[in-house]
């Protein structure tokens, strides 16, 4: 279904679009007096350069590109479990998108029978407060048809290499040996390099190809999400360089 002219309208006027015309209109017009305004000329090119490649959404596909040849063949393999990484809480305790997102496919997978449990691993940290048993993805779990005996919350990592942890001992203790891991497609290199270093038979499954991939309209090349996007990817490729000196992956 096409978008309304009316609401491609507000996209480009309140959307990065328009700034970006803006200076690049003064960057014409300053150009001949560059010498004069050198100050001026350059604090403003550099403004342009930064919103440029910030919502510029090629720019992130091209960074994200070597994170995405590595990430592990995405597959639903039925295990003894599915692991679900959460990625965050608001501090009503509401689940975040990603981490809702997760939840969802996790729901999926269970009901389609690939395995029996689903272990939910990321600790309650600021600003979210316990009690955990109201933790936003268990209740997107349950609301989803997955019974909540079969739902198991470990609260006490905080990040992907505890993630591996605390999961392995819930693991150990119930003697399962392999596991469905449910992340974003960027997060699960690092994620599945955790467990298997861990010494657990682990699986790979992306949360977000649960919605087939849409191409951006025109329009949308240049949007604000991208510079959150490339801030995650940043996150991510430093996560793996500080994982792989500390030798955890």
């Amino acid at each position: 279904m096409e978008r309304p002219l009316k609401f491609i309208f507000e996209d480009i006027v309140f959307g990065p679009m328009l700034i970006l015309f803006l200076l690049s209109s003064a960057i014409l017009m300053l150009y001949r007096h560059r010498d004069s305004f050198k100050l001026s000329y350059r604090v403003i090119f550099a403004s342009w350069l930064v919103l440029f490649l910030g919502s510029n959404t090629l720019f992130f596909q091209a960074i994200y590109l070597p994170l995405k040849y590595l990430t592990p063949k995405i597959e639903k393999r039925k295990t003894d479990a599915i692991v679900v990484a959460s990625a965050g809480v608001h501090r009503s305790g509401a689940p975040s998108p990603g981490s809702a997102l997760r939840a969802y496919a996790a729901a999926k997978l269970y009901l389609e029978g690939i395995a029996p449990l689903i272990i939910i691993t990321g600790g309650v940290t600021i600003p979210y407060q316990p009690p955990v048993n109201i933790k936003g993805m268990a209740i997107i779990l349950q609301g989803m048809g997955v019974p909540a005996k079969n739902i198991i919350i470990e609260n006490r990592s905080v990040d992907t290499y505890r993630n591996g942890i605390e999961t392995t001992k819930i693991l150990k203790r119930l003697e399962l040996k392999t596991v469905l891991l449910v992340s974003h497609d960027y997060h699960l290199f690092r994620l599945v390099s955790v467990f298997k270093k861990l010494g657990v038979r682990a699986y790979a499954y992306a949360a977000n190809h649960s919605y087939p991939h849409q191409s951006s309209q025109w329009w949308r090349y240049f949007d604000w999400t991208n510079f959150n996007r490339i801030q995650t990817i940043a996150h991510e490729y430093f996560g793996l360089l500080s994982y792989k000196l500390s030798g955890w992956i």
